[in-house]
């Protein structure tokens, strides 16, 4: 098999953010997490314009929820699973969703993680090619497949490979950022690309390329809503607000699309029919872990692992703590 493969990257730079946070005298929970203090401030991702976390962000519903505690909210958008995972081992993130990739390569690399229940739908990832190219995933056998290694749409082509008997080692895979991705594909580069397809521009349609399978084709897997387990140790009323104000947002989805689709596309500088494309691609939800869900999750663990993608088996199931969300989202 190819090395190294992504998530011996994925793990140093893990470990040496879990090294730093060791060395740290004080964290975002405190001088010690095991003092069980309160924290006066929490970090959450809002990476996914679509996300529940953005949507009670722009709602105000984690300002209600955290001002009433005394603790105050500080917004980031790290952009990848890989940077989300090393900010919750450095203990410089609190909250983040984060796809069902990133549960695996976490838990393998040890980040102290809890897994909190269901963050998304899933759905949105594609494989493109062009058109009179692969009409078939074995086709792809030889090709250069770009894809941003570490995300859903990785994993997709990794399980869509694996379903016809083929792994990454009968393609070309090339490590491309969305950006970088859509301009070597609109070039002819690239034969194929495997990306969550809110991230291309109008660029890419159908007059130049063609969708080969689909996340829908395979299973869509729902992403995960994490915290760093410390945190949950320390304060679960931290964690139950955050989890109140998710409800809150999702509630509001529900009720009045129309305006979170405005509301975000204030928010991020786009047209409303941009946020409207984002939130049919993946659904935010705010739900248990189910057992469906934890199978697909171990699952995908178990095949990383018996790829090469990972170095250990993580047990899925050790990582998941429903209890608060069960509660809040009934």
């Amino acid at each position: 098999m190819r090395t190294p493969r992504i998530v011996t990257a994925s793990a140093a730079l893990v470990a040496s953010a879990l090294a730093l946070a060791a060395c740290s005298s004080v964290s975002a929970g405190g001088t010690d997490d095991s003092a069980a203090p309160t924290v006066t401030t929490v970090t959450i991702d809002t990476t996914s314009m679509s996300g529940a976390n953005e949507i009670a962000k722009i709602g105000g519903f984690f300002e209600e929820e955290f001002d009433a505690l005394g603790i105050e909210v500080e917004y980031t958008s790290l952009g990848t699973s890989t940077q989300m995972l090393e900010g919750l081992a450095s203990r410089g993130l609190d909250f983040t969703d984060i796809g069902y990739v990133a549960v695996a390569t976490g838990g393998a690399a040890g980040v102290p993680i809890t897994i909190l229940g269901q963050a998304s739908s899933g759905g949105g990832d594609a494989i493109l090619v062009h058109p009179g190219g692969p009409t078939s995933v074995e086709d792809l056998a030889g090709l250069t497949v770009a894809t941003s290694k570490g995300s859903s749409a990785w994993a997709l082509l990794i399980r869509a490979l694996d379903e016809v008997g083929m792994s990454t080692d009968d393609i070309e895979l090339v490590d491309l950022a969305p950006d970088e991705a859509q301009n070597a594909f609109l070039t002819g580069q690239i034969d194929a690309w495997a990306l969550w397809v809110g991230t291309k521009t109008d660029a890419v349609n159908d007059d130049n390329s063609e969708t080969l399978v689909t996340g829908d084709d395979l299973g869509l897997i729902p992403g995960a809503i994490l915290t760093r387990s410390a945190l949950l140790d320390s304060d679960t009323t931290v964690v139950e607000a955050f989890l109140r104000a998710r409800q809150a947002a999702v509630d509001w989805l529900a009720e009045d699309p129309a305006a979170v689709a405005e509301a975000i596309a204030a928010d991020r500088n786009v047209d409303v029919a941009v946020a409207e494309t984002f939130l049919a691609l993946s659904t935010p939800v705010n739900a248990p872990i189910s057992s469906e869900v934890e199978d697909s999750y171990q699952e995908i663990a178990d095949l990383f692992y018996e790829l090469g993608e990972i170095s250990e088996v993580p047990d899925i199931a050790s990582l998941i703590d429903n209890e608060l969300i069960e509660s809040i989202a009934g």
